[in-house]
């Protein structure tokens, strides 16, 4: 069960985590930032999520798209360096320069298409990557709790430091 105070950061962290991102990856082509970085920074927005609600949560929630994103990353960025056959060599930038009503002129180019594609698959293997760690550490905590629940307990063999645990320490065999 997560703690109350993990569950209040979850709800006020997740949101600047993926706002953030998106700043990250919108400036990437004229500054520090881009795909990768946003892809990273969008993954551990859904790590707070698997520690906040549980892996089975969000694996149900996002894990059927996580195949396809990475798919669709991959084309938009192989699309995003043929699109720069079209000016004469591949990925050459090719920019649209459009005027929106509220933002102004907009210039959108190739390198943002190519940064949006490693962003889905940054953080698709990223978080497809933290949901099987979530997993694998689920069924060696309850292995564990398994095998000191079925252990037996022999009040004689019990030596200094195993009485609060009923496991021998490290490099000490079991009688």
């Amino acid at each position: 069960m997560p703690e109350l105070y993990l569950r209040l950061l979850n709800r006020i962290l997740t949101p600047v985590l993926l706002l953030l991102a998106l700043f990250l990856l919108l400036r990437g082509h004229n500054l520090p930032g881009g795909g990768f970085i946003a892809g990273l920074m969008a993954a551990s927005a859904f790590e707070l999520q698997i520690l906040s609600r549980g892996h089975e949560t969000v694996r149900q929630a996002i894990g059927p798209y996580l195949n396809s994103a990475i798919g669709l990353g991959l084309g938009v960025a192989i699309c995003s360096g043929i699109a720069g056959l079209l000016e004469g060599t591949f990925f050459k930038g090719v920019w649209v320069n459009l005027r929106l009503p509220l933002l102004g002129q907009v210039d959108i180019g190739t390198p943002l298409l190519f940064d949006l594609g490693v962003f889905l698959i940054v953080v698709s293997v990223t978080t497809f990557y933290l949901l099987g760690l979530s997993r694998a550490s689920d069924g060696a905590i309850s292995q564990l709790s398994g095998a000191v629940a079925d252990a037996p307990f022999d009040a004689d063999s019990v030596g200094e430091g195993e009485a609060a645990t009923g496991v021998a320490p490290r490099g000490r065999a079991e009688s």
